[in-house]
């Protein structure tokens, strides 16, 4: 199997992500090391054959034997010429590839830097142009309107981050207001209608997703702007406490302040119940993701037996399944805002729930872990992996906000996320630490609206499909063949995630 070069954290597989192509040296490199090999093979195998030049005898053809002689030496150094040509050719592509990466990223920081004077410039300015368009002069009714204002360029872009994964939530609050009576309900419906018509074409445009994720990651410039933080001081904050951890103590914050001001519950894991058992290990890409589209429990655990009497353990975890909080759910909205707050050391939200769930499951420290997450669950599975607390040994994350995840480098990752997807970039831009997310075409067919490739079940279509196509898809696989080869399954587990358990059935 090829793993490919690691320069960054995150796992095995996938060169280190760069600015705006995060896949073709790392791609190009594997596969001329793959072919320098293969040549290299190839000559030891020539220059293995018995020697043909023989003395004169009855029946032999000494010419034909010396032609055929001169031939296996010509083919010899021509393979030796080509192991020469692809070791050059794969040193000037990974120069080339990093004066790319290097000039890339030094045009994203630029480009982060202007958007960040941007936001912090708006956020400055909005109490003045609040205070002009309200005619307000009072210090207190501007203090009034700073304070919404604040809790506005806070919550909205947080709400946004929300709303996309599931906007059907966004049409039943609609169906509320019109039988409420509300007057918003119409300007409400003709959102969602337009929302219908043009969010798929809009998130379909070419850097409309990645200057999603440069808004989003510019909401601390915008908050800092407002409080009339001086600019060099935010940026200086931001340059000591690290881009992803800062913007994980905001998303902590808010996340902390909605659950203490709507009076909610931690998300706990509940009653473990028995479920039927796996007959093998999920060893494709596309298959998890039918396991986990198929499940009726937030998180389904399998447990299987291997060939050498070990254990392997399987985790299939949902995605968000209420936007507003929910407690009979704990892949709620909220719970979104918690995962972007926790840290290795110390899970929020869903996250902490999985990891109790795995507890409960009879997971041991040094027991080896696939875990398998989709949207929110890609978010929870991904700080689950960085806690370390599990060996867990490959994550595929699947349509996720997981830029901000630090993971062990021993942990096999395969990140994807769908072209016209924003749930992947909800979590900022990152700082390059976190996994490398690959961006592939969706198969079509199930989705639409202004969440339309964020569909479960054209991401399994489309994890079938690059099963074949997609390299980074087909080394994954690869190595989750090898890895659950001959295993049996032992047993089978569901587990709810809530904020407010239920007693053990």
């Amino acid at each position: 199997m090829t793993t490919i070069e690691r320069v960054g954290g995150g796992g095995d597989f996938g060169a280190r992500t760069v600015a705006w192509d995060q896949t073709v040296t790392g791609v190009a490199c594997a596969r001329l090391r793959d072919a320098g090999w293969t040549a290299r093979c190839a000559v030891v195998a020539l220059r293995a054959a018995p020697s043909l030049p023989l003395d004169p005898a009855p029946g032999i053809d000494v010419a034909g034997l010396r032609a055929c002689s001169a031939e296996l030496d010509a083919r010899i150094a021509a393979g030796t010429a080509l192991v020469v040509e692809l070791e050059r050719l794969h040193d000037d592509t990974m120069l080339a590839g990093r004066a790319y990466e290097l000039a890339s990223d030094a045009v994203l920081r630029l480009v982060e830097e202007v958007a960040a004077s941007v936001a912090w410039g708006l956020g400055a300015a909005t109490p003045a142009l609040v205070a002009a368009a309200l005619g307000l002069s009072s210090p207190l009714l501007l203090l009034g309107a700073g304070a919404a204002v604040a809790a506005g360029l806070v919550t909205v872009p947080l709400v946004a981050r929300l709303a996309v994964t599931h906007p059907q939530h966004v049409a039943a609050l609609v169906g509320h207001a019109r039988t409420a009576g509300v007057p918003l309900d119409r300007f409400m419906a003709q959102a969602a209608d337009f929302w219908d018509r043009a969010g798929e074409a809009l998130l379909a445009t070419p850097g409309f997703v990645p200057a999603l994720a440069l808004a989003v990651e510019s909401t601390d410039e915008a908050l800092a702007g407002l409080l009339r933080i001086p600019e060099p001081a935010a940026a200086k904050l931001e340059a000591m406490i690290g881009q992803d951890e800062l913007f994980a103590a905001l998303a902590a914050g808010a996340g902390l302040g909605l659950r203490a001001g709507a009076g909610l519950q931690p998300v706990r894991a509940g009653a473990v119940r028995p479920l039927p058992t796996p007959s093998r290990p999920v060893s494709a890409p596309g298959e998890a993701m039918r396991v986990i589209l198929s499940q009726d429990d937030q998180v389904t655990i399998h447990e299987h037996r291997m060939r050498d009497g070990s254990r392997r353990f399987q985790v299939f975890v949902r995605g968000t399944e209420s936007w507003l909080p929910d407690s009979a759910t704990g892949l709620d909205g909220p719970a979104n805002l918690e995962n972007a707050g926790s840290t290795p050391r110390t899970l929020l939200g869903s996250d902490a729930a999985l990891a109790q769930a795995m507890a409960a499951a009879g997971i041991d420290a040094n027991d080896p872990v696939d875990l398998f997450g989709y949207s929110q669950g890609a978010a929870a599975a991904a700080n689950a992996a960085a806690s370390e607390r599990f060996r867990i040994e490959t994550a595929m994350l699947v349509g996720g906000p997981v830029a901000g995840a630090e993971l062990p480098p021993g942990v096999a990752v395969l990140s994807v996320a769908h072209v016209g997807d924003p749930t992947a970039a909800m979590d900022g831009i990152g700082d390059g630490d976190g996994p490398v997310t690959v961006t592939l075409e969706s198969a079509g067919g199930h989705g639409s609206g202004f969440a339309a490739r964020h569909s479960g079940e054209e991401y399994a279509e489309t994890l079938i499909r690059a099963q074949r196509d997609d390299f980074f898809v087909a080394a994954f696989t690869e190595r989750l063949r090898e890895s659950t080869a001959g295993g049996e399954g032992v047993a089978g587990w569901g587990v709810e995630l809530t904020r407010s358990p239920r007693p053990p059935r």
